[in-house]
């Protein structure tokens, strides 16, 4: 066994002496920041972050309360933020940043003209994202549900929003069909499917 200064001696000493000795020499002698972070499998820490947002963004469609909705989805959309940066990914990163934010202020700007200027803000800023990223029509399908969700959290009561929310799902399905990206065209099936059980469940409640 060597360090710095050349060999440790080993023999006859315990295994847990020479462990200590290891440790010791790793605290006087930490390897660079870049080194550990290089050892990282960075993909797969992303797609795990990505999970993780998925989940809440199941768990949002799952509550019926319309705060706790938007609460639980900001969240899920700042780890998929996350992901993307960590892809390096950087216009997908602030898209769903301002994902995060929008859903986010829905829950509390619900009053007067400080809403109507933030949906509005938010709006011409998903068309511009939507304009500097096209990729021919198929663009059109997120940047319809980009806006289209963002004047119902702005504008409809939990269900109504919920019910326009579906049809931002079958945008970001078609979206998905036509990249084949599998994994997120199973995501979002799944959030659709959640979200018709909260509505019905919504109007359960109602009738009674």
């Amino acid at each position: 066994m060597y360090d710095s200064n050349g060999p440790v001696r080993t023999t006859g000493v315990p295994a847990v002496d020479t462990l200590a000795v290891a440790f010791n020499l790793q605290l006087r002698n930490p390897p660079p920041l870049a080194a550990l972070i290089d050892t990282l499998d960075l993909h797969s820490l992303a797609y795990a972050v990505g999970s993780i947002g998925i989940v809440l963004e199941w768990r949002a469609y799952w509550l019926p309360g319309g705060r706790a909705f938007r609460r639980w989805s900001a969240t899920g959309a700042l780890f998929w933020a996350g992901q993307y940066f960590l892809l390096n990914a950087w216009t997908a990163g602030l898209n769903m940043a301002g994902t995060a934010l929008r859903t986010l202020l829905s829950a509390y700007v619900t009053h007067g003209a400080g809403k109507h200027w933030t949906a509005a803000g938010f709006t011409l800023a998903f068309a511009a994202f939507t304009a500097f990223s096209w990729q021919g029509p198929i663009s059109l399908a997120p940047g319809f549900a980009t806006i289209n969700t963002t004047v119902a959290l702005f504008y409809l009561d939990n269900r109504r929003m919920r019910i326009a929310l579906l049809a931002c799902s079958l945008a970001w399905i078609g979206n998905d069909l036509y990249w084949q990206a599998w994994p997120a065209l199973l995501a979002e099936s799944v959030a659709m499917l959640v979200n018709i059980r909260t509505i019905i469940g919504l109007y359960r409640q109602d009738s009674v």
